[in-house]
């Protein structure tokens, strides 16, 4: 009996680390899977023309945007107008550069909605250097939300940029990134 229950602890253990186990009968414990399945909500970003501050369209993210799970950010689309709205440092910067258009995924971690939400993406550009700004507020003061953390995302579109060299940043954690528009 003793031995079973040895058993029975050590597959446990070995099971949460996600690998398979036999038990003294003899049959497999299968690995723990990951959460997932299903599709994220709105795949598309806030974005704004540097130098001038005008918006562009927003820019849909193609198969719709990732199903949350580990180490994926939920989609978010900015909502403006929100209540106390402050800036929020990027987590990741990704820039990608099509032609001479240039867009930039951010990810961030953050909390829910109705108490976290993505208000706007401000960008300034200053020569070569672009600067990207989360701004983040809430949709009504004096609400209870859970204290748990989310990772969210969202597409900056910088539009079509002159020939030359980039350095993106997006607050003091992530570190910036370069691009080369040809």
């Amino acid at each position: 009996m003793q031995r079973h229950l040895q058993i029975l602890v050590l597959c446990s253990v070995v099971a949460i680390t996600g690998t398979a186990c036999s038990s003294a009968g003899g049959s497999a414990i299968p690995p723990l899977s990951t959460p997932g399945g299903g599709t994220g909500g709105g795949s598309v970003g806030s974005s704004g023309d540097p130098g001038t501050g005008i918006e562009h369209p927003v820019v849909p993210i193609p198969g719709g945007g990732a199903p949350p799970g580990a180490g994926r950010a939920t989609m978010v689309v900015p909502k403006p107008g929100r209540l106390d709205v402050h800036p929020v440092p990027a987590g990741t910067i990704e820039a990608t550069v099509t032609g001479r258009r240039v867009q930039v995924r951010l990810t961030w971690w953050s909390g829910v909605e109705p108490c976290s939400v993505l208000d706007s993406v401000g960008v300034a550009r200053t020569g070569t250097d672009i600067s990207l700004t989360i701004r983040e507020g809430a949709d009504q003061l004096g609400v209870a939300c859970i204290e748990i953390a989310m990772l969210k995302g969202t597409l900056v579109d910088l539009g079509e940029l002159p020939v030359g060299t980039y350095t993106i940043s997006a607050g003091d954690q992530a570190p910036p990134v370069q691009v080369t528009v040809s």
